[in-house]
């Protein structure tokens, strides 16, 4: 129900209203709480299934803790919120908007300020505690299994189901800024143990034998497909993007004091995250012209010449600039944060003594 809800709230708007009703009519057959069919018109019934919707996901949370995909669709429904309340809303906002008290207190777990927030809270019951598999989902299978729960089980539809998670999770912590988290992940992921397919490709790049820990191989090498480097790519990518933002505001209010505290902190993030590729900046260069553009990169390369301009945000573009220059800013960039780092730890001892 909550699916075709979703499929008709998305369509274009002169589609809207006519796709809007014909939900209503798919959904309001069955009810998990007749009370939620109070309203009239096309915005308060949808907002009707809408509502009944979470309070079906909710129960099956208090229910089953650990049912995580009533945990995911939950999530993903607060999300949601705003375009449910009005999907002509402004999208590229998207969930940081909030949903008046006069419709949001019929939600349940929807607080008034941020939907983004409330969608936070039930993620991060996924990913509370430390475990192998990074996110609370489990593979049971019966002492006897039927065909189609045989055909259904598998190492790759497993690990499909946890990345779906994991980069929920991740989106959702980079759209209320909590680096925090997703650094612990990172860190969680980097710990872990491989996985069989990318262990297996790691090998066969070698020709055989034992490639290592997964935490010093490049996740720019090889097709890219193993779960653990997507896990360590997407944390990386949104932490980047992340400096990225707070570098586009740092230009536009100007950098004070804090401003450039700020500045260095991102500088030396942006360094360990470029440190996480494991590739050398040649490498690195080589990727970005013939794949795609790397958030870490930018990032990288833009903390260390705001830094180096005297503090002033660096309005660089790395679309037209040729690889060897790009090269060069990149080592430039890890001459100065591992001289930084340094300073940092003589500072300490001297503290110490």
């Amino acid at each position: 129900r909550f699916k075709g809800l979703l499929s008709a709230i998305r369509r274009v708007k002169e589609e809207c209203e006519l796709a809007e009703l014909e939900a209503f009519r798919i959904t309001s057959v069955t009810w998990f709480d007749e009370s939620n069919q109070s309203s009239s018109g096309v915005r308060g019934k949808t907002w009707d299934v809408f509502a009944d919707c979470v309070d079906a996901l909710s129960h099956c949370r208090r229910e089953i803790p650990l049912f995580h995909r009533a945990a995911y669709r939950l999530a993903q429904a607060y999300s949601w919120a705003p375009a449910f309340h009005n999907p002509e809303c402004d999208w590229s906002l998207g969930s940081k908007q909030a949903v008046p008290a006069i419709k949001s207190y019929r939600i349940r777990g929807l607080d008034t300020g941020s939907c983004a927030e409330s969608a936070a809270v039930v993620m991060t019951t996924l990913f509370e505690k430390r475990r192998a598999q990074l996110c609370a989902v489990w593979v049971t299978t019966s002492t006897a299994p039927p065909p189609f729960e045989v055909l259904n089980d598998s190492l790759r539809k497993y690990d499909a189901l946890r990345l779906k998670y994991i980069r929920a999770f991740i989106d959702c912590m980079r759209v209320c800024e909590r680096k925090d988290k997703i650094e612990t992940l990172l860190n969680c992921a980097t710990t872990s143990n491989q996985d069989l397919p990318g262990f297996y490709e790691a090998s066969a790049s070698l020709r055989g034998g034992d490639p290592g820990k997964h935490a010093k191989h490049s996740l720019l090498d090889g097709s890219g497909k193993g779960f653990m480097t997507k896990v360590k790519r997407n944390a990386i990518s949104a932490l980047a993007e992340m400096i990225l933002k707070d570098l586009a505001v740092l230009k536009k209010s100007g950098v004070d004091d804090e401003g450039k505290m700020k500045l260095t902190r991102h500088f030396k993030l942006a360094y360990k995250l470029f440190r996480r590729l494991n590739t050398s900046c040649k490498e690195v260069v080589e990727f970005t012209r013939s794949s795609e553009p790397l958030y870490e990169v930018q990032a990288f390369c833009k903390c260390y010449l705001s830094i180096q301009a005297g503090y002033r945000i660096s309005s660089i573009q790395f679309d037209g600039m040729d690889s060897d220059t790009l090269c060069s800013i990149l080592e430039g960039a890890l001459s100065k944060a591992k001289t930084m780092v340094q300073e940092a730890k003589d500072m300490s001892k001297k503290g110490k003594e």
